[in-house]
């Protein structure tokens, strides 16, 4: 009886086992690399045109979420600048390094998006011309200079 006892907890341990691994395999999970989304002193110009959207379907961590918006102009920004904009906005670190790869995504591909913390719109950032305009709920609203790390809070004369 004991016997057929480890026989089924073995068998039950290894149908999960391999549940898990397909599950994990068919997801095809990739860990985020702050590398891939470039050095620091890597700064693009924003581009007019946006390829058709291939955001993918944002996640929750804790209950925040990035969710991509369509907009007209899209910008490849640095990881610096991802990092500047997510504290500015209030992103603890933790968060950052979870959520910087879909917020780059998001400005890359859709050129906007919304931060959800459950249902509640924490925070909306869209590329216009070579700045990111964001409006934070809770932190007011703001301007980022891409090209020069900086801050304003009001439209930059032209």
């Amino acid at each position: 009886m004991r016997r057929q006892k480890i026989a089924g907890t073995v068998a039950i341990a290894a149908l999960l086992a391999s549940a898990v691994l397909a599950v994990v395999a068919g997801c095809r999970a990739e860990p985020a690399e702050w590398s891939e989304l470039g050095s620091g002193s890597r700064r693009s110009a924003p581009s007019r045109t946006a390829e058709p959207s291939q955001a993918q379907p944002s996640r929750q961590v804790r209950g925040i979420q990035i969710v991509p918006q369509s907009n007209q102009e899209v910008a490849d920004l640095s990881s610096d600048d991802i990092v500047r904009i997510m504290r500015r906005i209030g992103f603890p670190d933790d968060l950052i390094i979870e959520l910087g790869r879909d917020m780059h995504s998001a400005l890359l591909l859709s050129g906007a998006a919304r931060v959800l913390d459950k249902q509640t719109v924490e925070a909306i950032l869209r590329i216009n011309g070579r700045y990111v305009y964001i409006t934070s709920r809770t932190r007011g609203t703001f301007i980022y200079d891409p090209a020069t790390g900086q801050f304003g809070g009001t439209a930059p004369s032209r």
